[in-house]
């Protein structure tokens, strides 16, 4: 080797060790910042069989950063989901709970035994009377909870629509500097970085498929294929609460739609979910026990020639049809209320009665009593059953709603536990191993220090050379 081939040497050795020692302190000191991958000389030899750097390259794993957005994804439905169901399950109580309306409906029943056997005692009809409202008050707290789950699903869908478009905006924005900058210049992958880190936020409130173009700029779509981002555009979500529909600009995107190119997973999606299916369904069950109630005691005062029951729609007498929420309607007559002009003993008498009975004839009363006990009928379509006693039914609906939330909740463990699995995986490739930069900081020592005697030796040699002339 000539002593010009070996300077030249020397010096492209250096120059890839200054490379070298920048990157791998680069990495050292980002080993924390999220989103940050792991950066990696990209070598090459050159005509004199030097290495050389060529560029410097992220290291990334598509499949693995695909894979953790989806898990991520179906974490942040269940999660979504688990939470608002925990407002209403709070409320409406366990089948073991004191005060739910399970137990009501049981004081109830004992109350209208005791009543029985007699009837013309003021402080029986009194206790059979404020059971009765126990009751009422017990499935309008059960609705109350309810209502206030679909608040607050429906205040984080729009907080959920919020984040999303302000993060189609930030990624819009990222493609455009990525899109200006030489490819793998340090300011081009510190925007990757960033680039990556915004999917990542993104990926727990809506799934999406991911395409990437050959300058680093991303195009996303929801998993039913409608555009979300394309190129710099992206498209704005809106969502309309009387309709519960998503639009993504002009495209619906409404999870669970038959035809709908929409989400699947997500915040966004489980918030949804409950509030066009698990919420209808869970107020048609309720409804359900209200209506049992209503028309049974309807049909013994209508039995006895009186016309509204114990139980009433707001007051009222219930229809052929009524609205949803009837659970938070149901009240006890103001017939048998003192307190709103009635009187107790028309709980042994019927609702109708304009003077009081025979003190000791409790016909009604064991009628009511034999009505709780006996089989009723149910609408199918509330997924309960079609006959049952009405605490049997109870029964069954809190048990399926609680267990809709211990689900949604042991799915969202399920879904994290895969999460976080991948997200291992994924930092153990792309992540910073700081003992791994620290040996390499010590082989770029060790080069500098071989390139740099090269240089020495050489110098020494011209400088003789020199002297001999």
């Amino acid at each position: 080797m000539s002593l010009a081939s070996a300077l030249n040497s020397a010096r492209s050795g250096l120059s890839y060790t200054s490379r070298w020692a920048q990157t791998t302190s680069t990495n050292i000191s980002n080993a924390n910042t999220l989103g940050y991958a792991r950066r990696t000389p990209q070598l090459a030899t050159s005509t004199m069989g030097d290495p050389v750097i060529t560029g410097i390259s992220r290291a990334v794993d598509a499949s693995l950063d695909r894979m953790y957005r989806v898990e991520a994804g179906r974490t942040g439905r269940q999660d979504a989901l688990a939470q608002v169901l925990s407002v209403h399950t709070d409320v409406l109580g366990d089948t073991e709970s004191t005060d739910s309306m399970l137990a009501r409906l049981t004081d109830f029943r004992n109350s209208l035994g005791l009543l029985s056997l007699t009837p013309a005692d003021s402080a029986s009809q009194r206790a059979a009377v404020t059971d009765a409202q126990d009751l009422a008050l017990a499935l309008n707290r059960a609705n109350e909870g309810l209502v206030q789950a679909r608040r607050v699903a429906q205040s984080g869908v729009q907080q959920d629509v919020a984040a999303v478009n302000k993060s189609l905006a930030q990624i819009a924005e990222l493609n455009r500097r990525i899109g200006q900058e030489q490819p793998g210049s340090d300011l081009q992958l510190s925007l990757q970085d960033q680039m990556t880190q915004a999917l990542d936020d993104l990926a727990p409130v809506i799934d999406f498929t991911l395409r990437t173009t050959q300058s680093g700029e991303v195009e996303l779509f929801t998993s039913g294929g409608a555009p979300l981002l394309e190129g710099n555009a992206p498209a704005r979500l809106s969502y309309d609460a009387a309709t519960r529909s998503l639009m993504a600009g002009d495209v619906e995107i409404t999870p669970g739609v038959d035809g709908v190119r929409g989400l699947s997973e997500g915040t966004l999606a489980g918030k949804l979910g409950f509030l066009t299916s698990e919420a209808p369904a869970m107020q048609h069950q309720l409804d359900e026990v209200a209506r049992a109630l209503i028309d049974g005691f309807q049909s013994v005062e209508q039995a006895n020639g009186g016309t509204v029951g114990l139980f009433t729609d707001a007051g009222g007498a219930l229809g052929a049809t009524y609205a949803p929420g009837l659970a938070g309607r149901i009240a006890v007559n103001d017939a048998v209320l003192p307190e709103e002009g009635g009187a107790l003993w028309r709980i042994r008498d019927g609702m109708a009665a304009a003077v009081p009975g025979t003190a000791g004839d409790a016909t009604i009363v064991n009628q009511m009593a034999a009505m709780l006990d006996a089989p009723m009928s149910f609408d199918a379509a509330a997924g309960l059953g079609e006959t049952g006693t009405l605490s049997s039914y109870m029964s069954t609906l809190i048990a399926s709603q609680q267990t809709a939330r211990s689900e949604a909740e042991a799915a969202r463990d399920t879904f994290s536990a895969g999460a976080e699995a991948v997200q291992s995986r994924r930092m153990g490739f792309m992540g910073v191993n700081v003992d791994d930069e620290l040996q390499q900081l010590l082989q770029i020592e060790q080069s500098y220090a071989a390139n740099s005697q090269v240089l020495r030796v050489v110098s020494q040699m011209l400088d003789t050379l020199l002297e001999s002339f």
